[in-house]
């Protein structure tokens, strides 16, 4: 499933779409996450989740993404 004018910039656990999505929030670009709305009583959601970004704040998205998966102290060459 796509969505017009807007980019899917990660898939996987709802725990990990949450904070990826609250992240790029903080960054100032709008954010959708698109999961189901399962509840297995478990206080964390284990279920697949989708972060989408506008297609024009795609790449600055997956560029904070890149950087958030760069251990400590490391830059990208």
């Amino acid at each position: 499933m796509s969505i017009k004018d807007w980019t899917e910039v990660f898939r996987g656990q709802r725990w990990q779409a949450d904070v990826i999505g609250a992240v790029l929030d903080a960054n100032g670009l709008r954010v959708e996450v698109l999961a189901a709305n399962v509840a297995y009583g478990l206080g964390l959601d284990l279920s697949d989740a989708r972060v989408m970004v506008p297609d024009e704040e795609a790449e600055a998205a997956l560029d904070l993404i890149r950087q958030a998966e760069q251990p400590s102290g490391e830059s990208e060459v």
